[in-house]
C-alpha cells in the first residue's frame, strides 16, 4: 500500500514539475528572446507557457501549500527582473516623463516635440516614443515612479529594473489581498493562482512593465478595507489606484454603495484625488490631459472586437471610418450598463460588489475600441471572485493580436480579431446560460 502511495506521489510531483517547466521556460523565453514584430516566436513561447499554466490550474494547484505557491509565483517574476521590455515601447515614454520632472518641467504641459534636448531626452529617445504628438496620459502616481526610475544618468535597462522592482512589490501585495478577500467570501485561496501564474500577467505586467499591476494592488486594498468597513483606508487606496491608472474610478460607485454611501469613504476618496491630481488641477494641464484621453476614445483603435463589427457596418453605410462617433457611443453604452448595475446593487452585499465590478470592467473592454493584452489584468483579477472563466480563455487568445505588429507596414488582421472575439463571446454566452449571474 505504501509503495502505491509513493508511486502516486511521485507521479504527481513529476506532473507538477513538467507543467512548471513549461510555464517557466515559455515565459523566460518570451521575455528574453523575441521582439514585438516576431509573432511566431511570441505565439510559440506563449502557447508553451499557457499549456503549463492550464495544467497547473487543472491538475496541480492543490499539490502545494499557499505559502509554496507564493514563493513560486514570486520566483517566476524574479526571473523576469533583468529582461528589458521587449514587446512594448511604452517604457520610453515613462523615462521621457521622468526626465522632464527631474528638470522641473510639468510633463502634462509640454508635448515631447517641445522639449527635445532636456537632459536625458535626446533625439534618440524621442525617436523611440510611440506617441510623440500627444500629451502624456499617465496619472501622477505613475509619474512619481517614472521620476524615481530616471534618477541620475542611468541606462534604459536600469530604469526598467527600478520600475520592475516597484511592480514586483505591488504584485506580492496583490497576492496577499487576493487570499484575504477569497477567505472572507469563503472561496478557496488557491484561486489566486489564476492570476499569479497567468502567462499574460507575467509577461505584460512584470515583463513589459505595465502599471496595471500597481493599480490592481491599490484596487484590491480598497475592496478589502471596504469589506472590513475601514472606509477611510478604502477611499485612500481607491484614490491611489485612480492616480496610477484612471480605471479604478469606474469602481467608485460600487464600493461607495457597498459601504452604505459612507461619507468617510466619499471624503477620503475625494480629498485623496484632489491632492494626488493637483499637478493637473493647478493649471491648464488638465485640458491637455483631457485632450489625450479624448483621442483615446475618438482616434485610437487596436484589437477592438465588437467595435470592429460596428466599424465595418459604419463603413458600408457611410463609406468612411466612424470611430469619432462609435467610440463615444460605446463609452456611453458602458456607462449605461454600469449605472444599471449600480441602481440594483444592495448595501453591504460583498458578492454583488465583486460581481458587478467584474461585469463592469468586462463590459468596458468588450465594447472598447482599444484592447491591448495587458488591459485584461483587471477583469482577470476580478474574475477570481466570480464563477466566470471566459476571461482566462481571453488571456490565452489575446496574444494573437501581436500578429498586427509583424506586418510591414503595420496593419490589423481582422480575421484574427474576429476569431479571438468570436470564441470569447461564444464562451461568455455559454457561461451566462449555465451559471448564476446575480448573487443574493
Amino acid at each position: 500500500m505504501k509503495v502505491v502511495e509513493r508511486k502516486a506521489t511521485l507521479n504527481m510531483s513529476m506532473r507538477l514539475i513538467a507543467f512548471l517547466l513549461l510555464l517557466g521556460g515559455g515565459i523566460i523565453a518570451l521575455a528574453y528572446v523575441p521582439q514585438q514584430k516576431d509573432f511566431y516566436q511570441i505565439i510559440i513561447f506563449y502557447s508553451i507557457a499557457f499549456i503549463g499554466y492550464l495544467g497547473i490550474i487543472k491538475w496541480c494547484k492543490n499539490d502545494l501549500s499557499i505559502a509554496q505557491w507564493l514563493v513560486i509565483a514570486t520566483l517566476l517574476r524574479l526571473c523576469l527582473l533583468f529582461s528589458f521590455p521587449n514587446l512594448s515601447d511604452d517604457i520610453y515614454r515613462f523615462i521621457w516623463d521622468g526626465n522632464l520632472i527631474h528638470q522641473f518641467h510639468n510633463p502634462y504641459s509640454l508635448l515631447p516635440s517641445e522639449v527635445v534636448g532636456v537632459a536625458g531626452n535626446t533625439p534618440e529617445l524621442f525617436g523611440l516614443l510611440n506617441s510623440p504628438e500627444y500629451y502624456t496620459v499617465y496619472p501622477p502616481v505613475s509619474q512619481v515612479i517614472y521620476w524615481i526610475s530616471s534618477w541620475g544618468d542611468i541606462s534604459y535597462t536600469s530604469s526598467a529594473l527600478i520600475i520592475k522592482l516597484c511592480i514586483l512589490g505591488a504584485e506580492i501585495g496583490s497576492f496577499f489581498f487576493f487570499i484575504l478577500i477569497l477567505r472572507l467570501i469563503d472561496l478557496q485561496a488557491h484561486r489566486f493562482l489564476l492570476y499569479a501564474l497567468n502567462p499574460l500577467i507575467l509577461i505584460e505586467v512584470m515583463g513589459n512593465v505595465h502599471f496595471e499591476g500597481i493599480m490592481l494592488f491599490f484596487l484590491l486594498a480598497s475592496i478589502y478595507y471596504a469589506i472590513q468597513k475601514k472606509t477611510i483606508l478604502s477611499g485612500v487606496f481607491l484614490a491611489l489606484g485612480t492616480a496610477t491608472k484612471l480605471l479604478p474610478l469606474l469602481f467608485f460607485p460600487f464600493i461607495w454603495t457597498f459601504s452604505g454611501y459612507s461619507k468617510r469613504l466619499f471624503f477620503s476618496f475625494g480629498v485623496g484625488c484632489i491632492v494626488l491630481f493637483s499637478p493637473l488641477l493647478l493649471g491648464v494641464e488638465f485640458s491637455n490631459f483631457a485632450t489625450s484621453i479624448d483621442l483615446y476614445f475618438g482616434k485610437f483603435e487596436f484589437n477592438g472586437g465588437i467595435y470592429y463589427l460596428l466599424r465595418y457596418v459604419g463603413n458600408l453605410l457611410s463609406g468612411y471610418n466612424l470611430i469619432r462617433y462609435i467610440g463615444p457611443l460605446m463609452a456611453i453604452i458602458t456607462i449605461g450598463l454600469i449605472i444599471k448595475l449600480w441602481k440594483v446593487q444592495q448595501h453591504y452585499n460583498t458578492n454583488q460588489l465583486l460581481l458587478y465590478s467584474f461585469m463592469s470592467i468586462s463590459s468596458y473592454y468588450l465594447l472598447s475600441t482599444t484592447v491591448h493584452p495587458w488591459y485584461l489584468c483587471l477583469p482577470l483579477a476580478l474574475s477570481l471572485f466570480t464563477p466566470y472563466r471566459f476571461i482566462i480563455l481571453w488571456t490565452g487568445l489575446i496574444m494573437l493580436s501581436y500578429i498586427h505588429y509583424s506586418y510591414d507596414p503595420y496593419r490589423e488582421n481582422l480575421w484574427v480579431a474576429f476569431l479571438e472575439y468570436g470564441l470569447v463571446l461564444g464562451y461568455l454566452l455559454y457561461e451566462c446560460k449555465t451559471k448564476k449571474a446575480i448573487p443574493n
